[in-house]
C-alpha cells in the first residue's frame, strides 16, 4: 500500500495553479477582445460585454476541470494507487456549472440597471472572475475525484 498522500495539500495546490492561470488568461483574452485603454464598454450591442461571460465561463470551467483533474489522477498513479475513475462525467458537471454561472452572470449585466461600464473596472472583474471560477471548478473536480478514488479502495 502507497504511503499517505496529503489529499488538502494537493487540492490547494491545484486550486491555486488554476486560479493564478485563469486570471492571467481572462486578462489576455479581455486584452484582445476589448483593449486595454480606458474607456466605457457596452453591455450589450456594439461591446458586447455581458455576452463576453459564456465563452469564459465555459473555457475557464472546462480546463479548470480538465487539466487538474487529469494532473492529479497521474499523481495518484505515480504513487501506485489504482486510479480508474473515468474524467468525463466530472469534466462535464464542471463545465455545466461554469455555463450557469457565466449564464447568470451574463443576464445581470444584460438585464440589470447598467448600460456601459468602464473598461479598467471590468478587467478587474473579468479577473478576479475566471481565478474565482477556475478556483471553484478544480475544487469541485478534484475532489470529485478524490471521492471516487477513495470509493474504489473501498470496494
Amino acid at each position: 500500500m502507497p504511503g499517505p498522500i496529503d489529499r488538502q495539500r494537493m487540492l490547494r495546490q491545484e486550486q491555486a495553479v488554476s486560479a493564478a492561470i485563469n486570471a492571467v488568461l481572462s486578462a489576455v483574452f479581455f486584452a484582445v477582445v476589448f483593449g486595454l485603454a480606458a474607456r466605457p464598454l457596452a453591455v450589450g450591442a456594439p461591446d458586447r460585454f455581458a455576452l463576453d461571460f459564456l465563452p469564459q465561463g465555459l473555457m475557464v470551467s472546462l480546463m479548470a476541470s480538465l487539466v487538474p483533474t487529469l494532473v492529479v489522477r497521474a499523481k495518484l498513479r505515480k504513487v501506485a494507487l489504482p486510479v480508474t475513475a473515468a474524467v468525463g462525467g466530472i469534466v462535464a458537471r464542471g463545465a455545466l456549472g461554469g455555463i450557469a454561472t457565466a449564464l447568470v452572470l451574463a443576464g445581470l449585466a444584460l438585464f440589470g440597471p447598467l448600460r456601459e461600464v468602464p473598461s479598467h473596472p471590468a478587467l478587474l472583474f473579468k479577473v478576479a472572475y475566471g481565478a474565482l471560477l477556475g478556483l471553484a471548478c478544480t475544487r469541485f473536480a478534484v475532489s470529485s475525484l478524490f471521492a471516487r478514488t477513495m470509493k474504489e479502495l473501498a470496494a
